[in-house]
């Protein structure tokens, strides 16, 4: 490993840094063996970029690694997933309505309880009936009738779901091969791969990228974002947005780990 490793100090992080694209500071960690300052997805994914753009078997440093990477392994957060509560309809609603209207105008109506059963024939039930919005009741049929208000919140329901927001899909287009790793949070599923041309991901989910590098375009719902760094970059991707997040924010995001 040594004499692989030495090829690598002798070619410099900084030219490694330029034909692989690879952060100026990940280049010196690796030939320098220090791995605390990435995750274990990372740096399998740079090993894989070094052993193919310089056709060496770094196997023994891949090895390396991955007893450091095993010896400090965090342990996976368990999610627990709650059921949302049912509500009560609207019918429901218009229901107990009626039933505390009829209530009331008897109770308002005679202080006498005795008296309301006398009082209670079909002419005062269907003034009540008549008065209430936005229940009405047909005297020619026994069906009920949803009102004019019912049929405008139908309507505007409707029209709500005709205008929703329809979002394109986001794409990271790599101007050199790039490692990405992505993750769901609206599944929480986590994968990583290397990309030479660009990768798609549904718009319609909450993602956390982290990017090997910075050379790259992101593509959001139709609109072209430029980035031109050497470093990594992180973002979050929700409901249509792109927000570029620092190391600090990206792993508070995540829970605590850096990937």
């Amino acid at each position: 490993m040594s004499e692989k490793l030495d090829l690598l100090k002798e070619i410099g992080a900084q030219k490694i840094h330029e034909e692989t694209h690879i952060a100026l500071k990940h280049a010196q960690s690796i030939i320098h063996e220090s791995f605390e300052g990435f995750t274990k997805v990372q740096f399998l994914g740079f090993i894989s970029i070094l052993e193919r753009e310089y056709e060496q078997d770094l196997s023994d440093l891949k090895a390396k690694g991955l007893a450091y990477f095993n010896d400090n392994t965090e342990p996976k957060s368990v999610f627990i997933e709650t059921k949302p509560t049912k509500k009560p309809t609207f019918v429901y609603i218009l229901i107990a309505l009626f039933v505390f209207v009829i209530v009331a105008y008897f109770s308002i109506g005679n202080s006498n309880p005795s008296q309301i059963p006398e009082q209670l024939d079909n002419s005062t039930i269907q003034s009540v009936q008549k008065n209430l919005d936005p229940i009405v009741f047909d005297e020619n049929s026994s069906d009920l009738n949803i009102s004019q208000t019912d049929e405008n919140l139908s309507e505007a329901l409707v029209e709500e779901e005709t205008v929703a927001k329809v979002l394109l899909p986001l794409k990271v287009i790599a101007k050199s091969k790039l490692w990405i790793g992505y993750l769901n949070k609206t599944d929480n599923i986590k994968k990583q791969t290397i990309i030479k041309e660009s990768l798609e991901l549904d718009p319609n989910k909450e993602w956390l990228l982290s990017l090997g590098h910075g050379h790259v375009d992101i593509v959001v719902n139709g609109e072209t974002q430029k980035f031109r760094s050497g470093n990594n970059i992180r973002f979050l991707y929700k409901n249509g947005e792109l927000k570029e997040l620092n190391f600090r924010d990206f792993k508070i995001l995540n829970e605590g780990r850096a990937w």
